[in-house]
């Protein structure tokens, strides 16, 4: 561990609220980010151009006459053929990171006090520190299994640089007033939480943030405005 702020900690505890609340029809996001909450968000992962500069999703959709929505999925808004970078699968930019957790902080009692779930699908486990390693997982649906660190909002910088090669993909406060998830699979990210928290992420100029409901699709065809049609 490079950081002392941070510490593994017995992630089945840490996260035992969060599958007993994880329900609905697959793919949903109530099947990745737990029930309950006052209102749901999906942070979208922008783009880059080809001067790797970042491009959002609605610019995209714009460009090609496509509808810019809740659910538009990448594929379905893009042309396969334009030079731009697809959006970063599994976690965000750590730009935009520091945005989220940011306004994050500003949500929760105490963000001196938060966790940090380390997806093992990313297969760096066995390069960690053995305490790591030897910490019973936090294990959810999909087999999707979670190496967990407890510390500082703050400190969520601190475990790309030195701990993971990735930023975390789950993060909650020991309040439980919020969840993030980076689903591995996701070019967005989801966020559960306040009915205020949502509405100020909404609002940030620095996010490209649409406020979802609970039963909302993300699989890859869950975009029915924008249909794909490749072989045209």
């Amino acid at each position: 561990m490079s950081d002392r702020s941070l510490a593994p900690v017995e992630g089945a505890r840490a996260g035992a609220w969060i599958g007993p609340r994880l329900g609905g029809e697959f793919g949903s996001v109530t099947t990745h980010v737990p029930r309950g909450f006052g209102a749901y968000a999906r942070v979208f992962h922008p783009a880059s151009d080809s001067e790797l500069n970042s491009v959002r999703w609605n610019q995209i959709a714009e460009s090609y006459g496509k509808v810019a929505h809740r659910r538009m999925q990448w594929q379905a808004i893009n042309d396969v053929s334009d030079p731009v970078g697809d959006p970063l699968l599994g976690e965000m930019n750590l730009d935009e990171l520091d945005v989220l957790c940011k306004i994050l902080a500003r949500h929760t009692v105490d963000p001196a006090s938060c966790f940090f779930g380390l997806c093992e699908i990313w297969a760096w486990v066995d390069e960690m520190p053995l305490a790591e390693k030897q910490m019973p997982r936090l294990e959810l649906p999909l087999e999707r299994n979670y190496v967990v660190l407890q510390g500082p909002l703050a400190a969520i910088s601190k475990i790309s640089d030195g701990v993971s090669r990735h930023p975390p993909s789950a993060i909650w406060p020991a309040d439980h007033s919020w969840f993030v998830l980076s689903e591995v699979d996701f070019d967005s990210t989801l966020v559960g939480g306040s009915r205020e928290l949502i509405k100020v992420l909404v609002g940030s100029p620095e996010l490209e943030v649409w406020q979802v409901e609970p039963t909302d699709s993300l699989v890859a065809d869950a975009d029915k405005i924008n249909a794909v049609n490749r072989d045209s």
